[in-house]
């Protein structure tokens, strides 16, 4: 049996956009928007990344190998690295997370809205970005 071009292409359309509408749904979204070859250093790359929490929304505790400077493009950020304390950054502030440090908290405390991240990151080529942390540590007030 022959299926007529046009219902073979709704029929891919409605498969890919329930892929798409899938992906929608996950809480944390990173978008690749920038990576190069560091200029100076030849064992590391520039990576910018878009990060997408949605409203009430956390990231696993990690740790990034490479140098990370944020900046919180729009939303409430609760934010906390090892042995400092829980901050709490709105739209415009900034945040650094030196190689190697432990990121126990990224949480979207909205119930409501989405906060947006844009990440600088200096990394080690041939790293991953981030690595989970297997028994992260309690995050303190």
């Amino acid at each position: 049996m022959k299926i007529p071009i046009r219902l073979a292409s709704t029929i891919l359309s409605l498969a890919l956009g329930g892929v798409a509408f899938a992906a929608d749904d996950a809480p944390v979204t990173i978008t690749e928007l920038f990576r190069h070859d560091h200029p100076e250093l030849a064992d590391k790359e520039v990576i910018v990344k878009r990060i997408e929490l949605k409203a009430g929304a956390a990231a696993p505790a990690h740790m990034h190998p490479g140098m990370v400077t944020g900046y919180v493009e729009s939303g409430t950020l609760e934010f906390q690295i090892k042995g400092e304390a829980l901050k709490t950054l709105k739209t415009g502030d900034t945040f650094f997370e030196p190689p190697g440090s432990h990121h126990l908290v990224a949480r979207n405390p909205d119930p409501a809205a989405k906060t947006v991240i844009i990440a600088f990151v200096i990394n080690p080529k041939g790293s991953p970005l981030s690595v989970p942390l297997e028994s992260p540590v309690a995050p303190k007030p």
